[in-house]
């Protein structure tokens, strides 16, 4: 596989852009654009600014003027760098790393794809939007899913309990013994990811724990929604979306 830029859409509707390496590994992302064109112009910003010099700033090296990569430590002693360009605005940001040579490799890895292939996945996301449900069976019974609303911050590693239940839509008898999955909403398209499961009791309300963590480095939010999945004798169904803050602390909050 070649290195490529990936253009998409992320939950909120905005565009964005990711740089995928040749080992399939997300080197560096982009902020949000409301335009496609400013995402394709981000890209293009990267692509010709991609040799621009290094400022290490985890050894106190010289200050260089715009544009450049920088390298630092966020709040966990992890090393980053952001590329900026030329007026100063950071037009690409990298995940987190154990050691300073892996994020030098990341550099590198930007480097080496300058010219990498960007592909427009925003018109598979609009095919895939628009493409109809498909048609229950005859006879199967439609369901109501339903969740409590989560904390809208929590401590890294504290429990958070996910709570709700299942019933069915036309008498709202609840629905015992249905396994239900709370899923993180990817936001960078790359599929949703299961958090934890659950099985309802008898009336149809489930509990489900789950140890908060971050899920993606580029930022500390988890987008979360509980799903049933359905099975001979009723209809999936899925709750609304609910936004985690996931704080992480060294010392003080942040």
């Amino acid at each position: 596989m070649k290195a490529k830029y990936q253009v998409y859409k992320d939950i909120a509707g905005k565009f964005r852009f990711r740089l995928v390496a040749a080992n399939n590994k997300i080197v560096a992302v982009s902020e949000a654009y409301e335009r496609k064109a400013g995402c394709m112009n981000g890209v293009k910003s990267v692509q010709k600014n991609c040799d621009s010099k290094v400022e290490d700033q985890t050894s106190g090296a010289e200050t260089l003027p715009h544009p450049k990569y920088v390298v630092f430590t966020d709040v966990a002693s992890k090393f980053r760098f952001n590329l900026s360009a030329p007026n100063g605005e950071i037009i690409a940001a990298s995940e987190a790393y154990e050691t300073k040579q892996g994020c030098m490799n990341g550099i590198e890895a930007v480097q080496k794809s300058c010219d990498a292939e960007i592909e427009d996945m925003t018109k598979k996301q609009e095919v895939e939007a628009t493409e109809a449900p498909a048609e229950p069976a005859a006879g199967v019974v439609d369901t109501t899913l339903k969740m409590s609303c989560p904390p809208t911050s929590v401590d890294l590693n504290s429990i958070v309990t996910f709570e709700g239940n299942l019933m069915t839509s036309d008498t709202g008898k609840g629905v015992g013994d249905a396994k239900i999955d709370v899923y993180e909403r990817d936001r960078s398209f790359m599929g949703n990811d299961v958090l934890v499961s659950g099985m309802t009791d008898k009336d149809g309300n489930f509990s489900i724990d789950w140890k908060a963590k971050q899920q993606d480095w580029w930022d500390d939010s988890v987008e979360v929604f509980a799903r049933f999945g359905g099975n001979e004798k009723y209809n999936p169904a899925q709750t609304d979306t609910h936004r985690i803050r996931v704080l992480f602390y060294l010392g003080k909050k942040y």
